[in-house]
């Protein structure tokens, strides 16, 4: 069951996404009082431009040294703590994509052959290549991606929103909006994800994300169901006209057989710093 939280992560909030064809339009109504019922040209606008920016911003994160914090708590039926993990990494670009370092692991200097381990694992480098690649993984932080957002069938206007004091549109979704772009467990999940999300006003970055199951989810012939997840991500600007990801957070209720599963992930990323792959 570990596949349930990793299938949605930090990929839902970064994927390499593809424009939608056709000529350029007008933006939206730029009125702070915009209504929320905005055209099907302003919709499309605005998520081409997101598509488009997100592309860029996905490929220029192989330009940034950063940090990496992987938190994870499970709890049992009473939603007590049950088991703790907390690894910390700095994470930097090199010629082969990625050099992960662990530096802290729940609070302690790690042995070097736990380090070896986790540089020889890649998880990051291994996430970074589905991103790029525009497909989601099984990765920790793979999976259920932008990719499917932002090619869903239709999308509602809820007007501007101001989010961590940046002005943004905020689109909502649900899954009669949704058509998958690809088929299989990714696929399944965005069939059932109810949602928003918030583009910036100036520069269409991806500011923030929130989505969660409507209805339960079985997977692994019927075996396992995941009755409850919930994800949300904020990003935030790195540098040089760049937004990546600083926060997101992935809880999920699901059981395998005859075992529950209540997991929270919480990835962080910070001290981004642009270097030079062949420095």
């Amino acid at each position: 069951m570990r596949e349930a939280p990793r299938i949605l992560a930090c990929g839902m909030v970064l994927a390499a996404l593809g424009g939608w064809a056709g000529a350029p339009r007008s933006a939206p109504p730029s009125q702070p009082d915009a209504h929320p019922e905005a055209t099907q040209d302003d919709l499309r606008f605005v998520v081409s431009e997101a598509q488009r920016v997100q592309e860029a911003d996905v490929a220029a994160w192989a330009a940034y040294r950063f940090g990496r914090r992987s938190e994870r708590e499970d709890y049992d039926e009473s939603g007590r703590v049950v088991g703790r993990d907390d690894l910390e990494f700095l994470v930097t670009p090199d010629k082969d994509g990625f050099r992960e370092d662990l530096l802290r692991h729940n609070g302690l200097t790690p042995d070097p052959s736990e380090s070896d381990r986790h540089r020889r694992a890649g998880s990051f480098g291994r996430h970074y290549r589905t991103l790029v690649a525009g497909a989601g993984g099984e990765q920790e932080e793979g999976g259920y991606s932008l990719g499917q957002l932002l090619h869903l069938a239709s999308y509602r206007f809820a007007g501007r929103e101001s989010l961590n004091g940046v002005d943004c549109y905020r689109l909502d979704f649900s899954p009669e909006d949704v058509q998958p772009r690809t088929s299989g467990l990714a696929a399944k999940f965005t069939r059932a994800m109810a949602g928003s999300l918030w583009i910036t006003v100036e520069g269409f970055h991806l500011a923030g994300a929130k989505a969660e199951t409507v209805r339960p989810i079985s997977i692994a012939l019927w075996l396992s169901k995941v009755y409850d997840l919930k994800v949300s991500m904020e990003a935030g600007p790195v540098g040089e006209g760049v937004w990546l990801p600083l926060r997101v957070e992935v809880n999920t209720n699901a059981r395998i057989v005859i075992k529950s599963i209540r997991r929270r992930n919480l990835f962080t990323y910070s001290d981004f710093l642009r270097v030079d792959p062949a420095g």
